[in-house]
């Protein structure tokens, strides 16, 4: 390969990289205000917040009372901490599109090693949280 074509393939591959650096922190960036949200109380935020996938099954009231549940015997998030972060097209029951899934290990005050994953969907040109699930 010439040296101005292999020039041109790494600026190219340079590009996407940055790209892809700059959806996950953006991404990351919704994540981590959603989760916020919901350590702090504020549901009606949270929900706010929220993907349309995830807006138009539940209320802000029926957010707050499922969330409230499973967290309720966890008590406080003493410490959160991402070990995984994967990029997606699709998602079980949800449309095409683009999609985060981030695993965070967290440390809740009754729960030393609780597992969160958080799915952002890209809505327009935001990040929006679809999905929470804590093991």
């Amino acid at each position: 390969m010439s040296k101005p074509v292999t020039l041109i393939v790494a600026a190219c591959l340079l590009l996407l990289t940055t790209q892809a650096h700059s959806n996950t922190n953006a991404a990351e960036a919704a994540a981590m205000a959603w989760l916020e949200a919901i350590d702090s109380g504020q549901y009606e935020q949270a929900w706010e917040s929220s993907s349309s996938l995830l807006k138009r099954p539940l209320s802000p009231d029926m957010l707050k009372r499922t969330i409230g549940a499973a967290r309720r015997d966890l008590g406080a998030v003493q410490s959160r901490r991402r070990v995984g972060v994967i990029r997606d097209t699709s998602m079980p029951g949800a449309p095409s599109g683009d999609y985060m899934v981030f695993t965070f290990q967290t440390q809740f005050e009754n729960k030393p090693r609780g597992v969160e994953t958080i799915t952002p969907h890209l809505e327009g040109d935001a990040w929006k949280v679809s999905g929470y699930y804590i093991q």
